[in-house]
C-alpha cells in the first residue's frame, strides 16, 4: 500500500484540556498560549471557564506563574490518559478504514523537520514496505519537545533530529541514520560568513554560543573551543528559535549543524576543520509498537541503500 501524509487535527475531547495541560507543563499561561498558538487572554478564558463549569481550582496563580493544585495534578494526569484513549480510538478507526495499517506519527517542527526521512521515503518509495506516515506538528519550545520525547508512542511515534545517544538512553530509543558534522552558524553580515571553511583559530575574537555542559551537546567540540583563550564561549541551555534570532541580532556565532542550514535566513552555516559530529536519526519509544518497529527496519534499509548509491 502506498504511503500517505496527513495532519492530525481531530479532537474527540474538550479542547480546553489542551490549555490546562500546557499550563501545567510550562508553569505559565503565557508560555502555554505560545505553545498552542493562541492569545494569552483566550487561553486564560479556556482555563477559567473550565474550572467554573466543573467547580474546580486547578492552579495556584501568582505573578511568577501558575502551579497545579493537588486536585490539578491528579486532573492533569487523568486528562492525559483520556486524550491518549481518544486519539487511539480515532487512530484505530482510521487504520480500519485504510485496511488495517496503523500510520507512524512523525513529529515535525522548524528545528526538527524530518526532511531527511521524508526525502528517503519518497526517493526510495519502491524499496520500503509501505508504512504510512502521519505528520504531527510540534513546537520548538524545549519543554514541549522533551515532553514529546518522554511520551513517544502516545501522541507522536518518532522524531528525527541530531542527538547524543547517551543523553537520551533512559528516556527513548535511537536509530542512527548518519553523522552530522558540527559547524558554525555565522550572521550573514559577519566577515566569516564569506569563508568556505573555518579553523578553530579563525573563531578567535568572537563569541560562540554553545549548549551548556551536561545538556546533551558534543562535549569534545566544547572543549576545543574553551581551550582556545581567544574564543569567548557563551552558554545556553537548549536550542530553540530564540537562540538563532539572538545570534543574528547581536552578531554571535552559534555551534550548529548542516541540517539547520535553512532554519534562519540571517545565518550562514560554515564547516569547521575538525572531526566532531552528532548522530542524526530517529528517536522512538523504548519499546516501540510492531508497526513502528517495521518502520524503523524500513528506514535502516533505505539509509543503507541511499549510502550505497
Amino acid at each position: 500500500m502506498s504511503h500517505r501524509f496527513t495532519q492530525s487535527e481531530a479532537r474527540m475531547y474538550d479542547r480546553r484540556l489542551d490549555a490546562v495541560i500546557a499550563s501545567a507543563d510550562l508553569g505559565s499561561f503565557g508560555k502555554a498560549a505560545e505553545r498552542l498558538h493562541i492569545s494569552v487572554p483566550a487561553l486564560v478564558k479556556q482555563v477559567n471557564t473550565f474550572e467554573r463549569e466543573h467547580h474546580l481550582t486547578l492552579f495556584h496563580r501568582s505573578r511568577g506563574g501558575v502551579e497545579p493544585t493537588i486536585a490539578g495534578e491528579q486532573f492533569v494526569e487523568d486528562a492525559r490518559a483520556i486524550i491518549r484513549q481518544c486519539d487511539e480510538i480515532v487512530r484505530r478507526a482510521r487504520a480500519a478504514e485504510m485496511g488495517g495499517d496503523m500510520p507512524v506519527r512523525l513529529g515535525v517542527s522548524v528545528l526538527r523537520s524530518g526532511k531527511r526521512i521524508l526525502d528517503l521515503w519518497q526517493h526510495g518509495a519502491a524499496r520500503h514496505g509501505g508504512s504510512r506516515l502521519e505528520i504531527v506538528p510540534m513546537v520548538d519550545d524545549y519543554a514541549a519537545f522533551e515532553n514529546v520525547v518522554r511520551h513517544l508512542g502516545e501522541h507522536v511515534d518518532v522524531v528525527v533530529c541530531a542527538f547524543m545517544p547517551q543523553w537520551w538512553g533512559d528516556v527513548c530509543g535511537t536509530l542512527r541514520i548518519e553523522d552530522q558534522p558540527l559547524a558554525v552558524a555565522v550572521p550573514r553580515d559577519h566577515p566569516l560568513a564569506l569563508r568556505r571553511r573555518l579553523s578553530v583559530s579563525d573563531l578567535e575574537g568572537n563569541r560562540v554560543r554553545v549548549i551548556a555542559r551536561g545538556h546533551g551537546g558534543n562535549e569534545d567540540a566544547r572543549d576545543a573551543l574553551e581551550s582556545n583563550g581567544g574564543i569567548e564561549v557563551v552558554d545556553f541551555e537548549h536550542y530553540d528559535l530564540s537562540v538563532f534570532n539572538d545570534c543574528v541580532e547581536c552578531g554571535d556565532l552559534l555551534l550548529s549543524k548542516p541540517v539547520w542550514s535553512d532554519v534562519h535566513p540571517g545565518l550562514v552555516t560554515v564547516p569547521v576543520d575538525w572531526d566532531f559530529t552528532m548522530q542524526y536519526g530517529v528517536m522512538h519509544a523504548l519499546e516501540p509498537s510492531a508497526h513502528v518497529r517495521r518502520f524503523l527496519d524500513e528506514v535502516t534499509e533505505l539509509a543503507a541503500w541511499d549510502m550505497s548509491r
